[in-house]
């Protein structure tokens, strides 16, 4: 009997949902079961009660980003309510070139805490978040990139044995040895704004209002990861990636020196 494949996600601009949905392809699931922890109310369906959720799934393909070297926490807190009960996993985290820092060790050892069997891993390249700023991952993942996903996916099924953090590459730097998240807001301008509120729609955590498309809060502000999910989705270009002349440098700095050469996707099966 063939095996069932899900896909759990957190991917606020699709790039890490395209990725996974290529490995499953590559699996033979052309229509797998996914469940996308980027919607508020599905994470709090997952959390709720994530054995309801993950019934009738064999194989569960776990992808997340990575933000300053770590995994997203609201991404971090859905994976850690999960319960694997022994179930087959497939590992995968999503850079937008600067680097993957401590991000897959951080997934390996929640899954396995969790109760999976992991058996593959990929370190996949998307277009960078910032990527309006700095050119940094300009339409990764392509062709190529997809392509080597499907083919990674097609490995699995002959999966020699579990994997461990051990199994995956790491590179720990200052970013992802640091608790903090610092992220830089999308930037707002109402005159452009059509009050589609499709930003609204967009966020994965549901910060904006529907009614005035701002923030619903000052707290609410405080708690965006700076994905941005609602640039991506403006069309009148109302929400955008901006950046005072310290911090683009900053930035610059940062994201341009992994963007001089083209990375290519890192397995391990």
């Amino acid at each position: 009997m063939a095996k069932r494949i899900g896909i759990l996600c957190f991917s606020p601009t699709n790039t890490t949902r395209r990725i996974c949905g290529a490995v499953a392809l590559g699996m033979g699931s052309e229509n797998p079961a996914v469940l996308d922890a980027t919607s508020p109310d599905t994470r709090a369906r997952v959390m709720a009660d994530s054995r309801a959720a993950l019934d009738g799934i064999d194989h569960l393909i776990v992808g997340a980003p990575v933000h300053m070297g770590k995994i997203p926490l609201q991404a971090q807190e859905c994976l850690k309510a999960l319960r694997g009960d022994g179930r087959e996993c497939t590992a995968i985290v999503v850079y937008g070139t600067r680097d993957y820092g401590a991000a897959p060790h951080q997934m390996m050892e929640i899954l396995s805490k969790d109760g999976f069997n992991v058996v593959a891993a990929g370190l996949f390249i998307g277009q960078h978040s910032y990527s309006d700023l700095i050119p940094a991952g300009i339409g990764r993942p392509d062709k190529s990139d997809i392509e080597k996903a499907i083919g990674f996916g097609a490995r699995i099924s002959s999966a020699p044995r579990h994997l461990t953090a051990k199994d995956v590459p790491a590179h720990i730097d200052l970013l992802s040895r640091s608790g903090v998240y610092s992220v830089l807001k999308p930037y707002y301008d109402e005159e452009r704004c059509l009050h589609c509120h499709e930003c609204a729609k967009a966020c994965p955590f549901a910060l904006i209002s529907p009614d005035t498309d701002r923030y619903f809060s000052e707290a609410a502000e405080r708690t965006c990861i700076g994905c941005m999910a609602c640039v991506r989705n403006c069309k009148t270009k109302a929400r955008s990636t901006k950046a005072n002349p310290i911090m683009k440098l900053i930035l610059t700095m940062s994201l341009k020196p992994g963007s001089k050469d083209r990375k290519e996707p890192v397995v391990v099966v």
